[in-house]
């Protein structure tokens, strides 16, 4: 299962809710290859049985959930007084509720804002017939929405399942998020202009991420959303805020493979390019966070490839450690049963330039099932910014798809080479 979140003011009609306002070569023993998994056993009947559990989707460092705070030079936090969430505002925005409605708004001076509804459950309507209920109403000809760009039911925020759909409409974008907890659907617009979305973004990852829904609102079992099957279309792209995720329009490789069986990615502001099999789908994630797996209904769509750009905030200077330590706290609070081995340094070298990082393999346990991740970070030339590349897939298929993704690592290209 896919641990993806994925990214108006006017008002909007939700079932109920009123929604108002406004890669290289080994060198050295002791130094593991780029592209292979060198000195890692594979898994075991004994293996398996030790580590039963069902992997976590993309992992990235974990955000700080900022506490009940009042001081506006830091970020701050709500506490819904009738549903019991809460959520965060980053430095600089600012929160306003609405008594009558109940509606909570962020609003920043950075030029977007983001609306908070919440409203009595309704598990017997998917949530695409929500999506619906708001089009009716809000798309098209002479209305607030002009397009609609995105829609996935396969999300995650706070820990309950989500869908989102991205409009458009001239100069502006809205995206909106559908999360389904066990009493409470919580509706969330952001709003933001078109040239600036990918851009402001992040911000919105960072206040999902601090979300987590009032008490008895996790669902025992994580419903499986049904939505009609899609036109036949290009692959399938879906878009989530880094480092966990919400939805963005599709986006399409920009650069010709040499080999027809393969595709590149190669999109500007990512700092690399990567080529993939033609049968397989990139995912964007978030503006910084790209998955490739296989198709829908397979079993390779449970083999995720993901590339991550993540910048730590710790300050230590060293930003490979940095984010492979915070790589590695993240998946042991978010697993259980975590194992790692096979942690040593690596090193890339191609056209030129070399960088030095490091890897490791772990076996965790998520949702009755055993995964695999293998995962290695390298620092961006300039040195302030480090690359996330990691396989998962379940621990009986992990060796099923590795050749596929040490064939995707080994195409990695890194911006900055002299080739």
């Amino acid at each position: 299962m896919r641990n993806t979140v994925s990214t108006l003011f006017c008002s909007a009609l939700v079932l109920g809710l009123s929604v108002s306002a406004p890669m290289a070569q080994q060198v050295g023993s002791n130094t593991g290859s780029i592209g292979t998994l060198s000195g890692v056993p594979t898994p075991s009947e004994s293996a398996r049985s030790q580590v039963p559990g069902h992997g976590v989707g993309t992992l990235g460092p974990q955000s700080q959930i900022p506490g009940l705070i009042q001081q506006n030079a830091q970020p701050i936090a709500f506490r819904d007084p009738k549903r019991g969430f809460v959520i965060a505002a980053p430095t600089g925005a600012k929160f306003d509720r609405r008594e009558e409605s109940g509606q909570v708004l962020i609003q920043s001076r950075k030029g977007y804002g983001l609306s908070i509804q919440a409203g009595d459950a309704n598990a017997n309507i998917p949530t695409h017939d929500m999506f619906s209920k708001l089009e009716a109403q809000y798309l098209g000809d002479s209305k607030p929405w002009s397009k609609k760009t995105y829609e996935d039911d396969h999300g995650v925020v706070g820990g309950l399942p989500a869908g989102v759909a991205i409009y458009e409409s001239g100069a502006s974008r809205t995206q909106v998020i559908i999360a389904r907890g066990a009493k409470t659907d919580f509706v969330f617009m952001f709003f933001a202009p078109t040239s600036r979305f990918e851009a402001l973004t992040p911000e919105l990852e960072w206040i999902l991420t601090s979300f987590r829904p009032g008490e008895g609102e996790q669902p025992a079992v994580m419903p499986i959303v049904q939505k009609p099957a899609p036109k036949p279309a290009a692959p399938e792209v879906r878009a989530a805020s880094e480092p966990t995720a919400i939805a963005s329009r599709p986006v399409e490789p920009v650069v010709a493979a040499a080999d027809p069986a393969m595709r590149v990615f190669s999109e500007s502001g990512y700092g690399y390019r990567v080529a993939y099999p033609t049968d397989w789908n990139l995912e964007k994630m978030s503006a910084f966070t790209n998955v490739i797996s296989g198709q829908k209904g397979t079993d390779a769509y449970e083999a995720m490839v993901t590339m991550q750009n993540v910048k730590p905030t710790d300050g230590n200077g060293d930003v490979a450690q940095s984010a492979f330590a915070n790589l590695k706290n993240s998946l042991a609070s978010q697993a259980k049963n975590v194992a790692f081995m096979g942690e040593k340094p690596v090193t890339y070298t191609k056209n030129g330039l070399t960088l030095t990082g490091r890897q490791f393999v772990a076996n965790y346990e998520h949702a009755g099932r055993a995964f695999r991740k293998w995962a290695l970070v390298l620092p961006r030339p300039e040195g302030d910014v480090a690359h996330i590349w990691s396989y998962t897939a379940p621990l009986d298929t992990f060796e099923t798809y590795r050749p596929i993704a040490e064939g995707i690592l080994n195409s990695l290209k890194i911006d900055g080479a002299k080739g």
